[in-house]
């Protein structure tokens, strides 16, 4: 049975008396009723009724933190009594980008699968921002991604792994020649080659009037290639704006009209990459760390702790 507390969470999260009460299958004075019932027994408004779409008051968020509070101890311990059984059953929800979604989550749902084949797994591909919100809500239980900040405290993250930011350049441009004794192949990177410490790292200053593929201002990749930019003196010139990786690795190994960031992890899995050759660059702004992450405070399932155990093995 829906409580007062869900009916005006609703309406906080539908921004609107009248979405709310559709959703939630009430007529909208029924439910302004309600909502003038708990105003009046706390002694506060809880919405402003003058905005559009409708906001909190002061008042009102800290109502609505403490609904989601009550929210979030309620679905742990629906969680937990879940989660008392086998390992023979159970769900769980992945949100990744799309590389990781082609490339990495598959072999290790394939080994996870191996030990738990009962075991529903449902991935979920979106950009972080898309994909934080989602952990938030609980719509997902982990989320695998690099553009995280360990400095958030709504997260709990698990390191997996280190990638290696290349800088991937047309083969067939004539900068290659004058840099011969730094390129790579893709054959050269599936090796491993750039992380000997033998191979030496190109100076960007090299390509500072080259044509540019970069992400979208909101991405860690911009801000990273930007900065490695930055510190060799120039601006990137951005000729493509992209979202996804995946989009802007496909547009210069098939255009080959710019230059573009580019993680090893894609280079190491994909194969056809031969139209492009790859540069190591500066090591400290280059590696990245990627982490499995979950909500802070979240109970963790049986099986979501045996899915990271085995996607954490060395």
């Amino acid at each position: 049975m829906i409580n007062e507390r869900q009916y005006i969470y609703t309406i906080y999260k539908e921004r609107s008396f009248s979405k709310a009460a559709k959703k939630l299958y009430i007529s909208q004075p029924a439910l302004s009723a309600i909502v003038k019932k708990v105003e009046k027994k706390i002694g506060y408004q809880l919405f402003d009724r003058e905005t559009i779409p409708l906001t909190v008051t002061k008042e009102g968020e800290y109502y609505i933190k403490c609904v989601e509070n009550i929210l979030e101890i309620e679905n742990n311990m629906e969680k937990y009594f879940e989660d008392l059984g086998k390992l023979d059953s159970g769900n769980i929800v992945i949100g990744a980008s799309s590389f990781f979604c082609a490339f990495i989550l598959p072999k290790i749902i394939e080994k996870f699968k191996e030990k738990y084949p009962k075991v529903n797994i449902e991935v979920i591909e979106g950009n972080i921002k898309e994909l934080k919100e989602e952990l938030e809500n609980n719509s997902i239980d982990l989320i695998l991604e690099a553009a995280i900040s360990q400095d958030d405290e709504k997260i709990v993250t698990y390191f997996y792994k280190n990638e290696h930011i290349l800088l991937a350049v047309p083969a067939k441009w004539e900068i290659n020649n004058k840099l011969k004794d730094y390129k790579l192949t893709s054959e050269d990177v599936r090796a491993k080659k750039h992380l000997d410490l033998n191979v030496k790292e190109v100076s960007l200053k090299e390509f500072k009037d080259l044509p540019f593929i970069t992400m979208k201002k909101e991405h860690d990749l911009y801000n990273r290639g930007l900065t490695l930019c930055k510190k060799a003196g120039f601006i990137p010139k951005s000729i493509y704006k992209i979202d996804q990786m995946m989009t802007g690795y496909h547009i210069a190994l098939f255009n080959e009209s710019a230059v573009i960031f580019i993680r090893d992890l894609l280079i190491i899995n994909e194969q056809r990459s031969e139209n492009l050759v790859y540069y190591k660059l500066d090591s400290e702004l280059s590696t990245r760390p990627i982490y499995f992450v979950t909500k802070k405070n979240k109970y963790l399932s049986n099986v979501c702790k045996e899915f990271l155990k085995i996607a954490l093995e060395k």
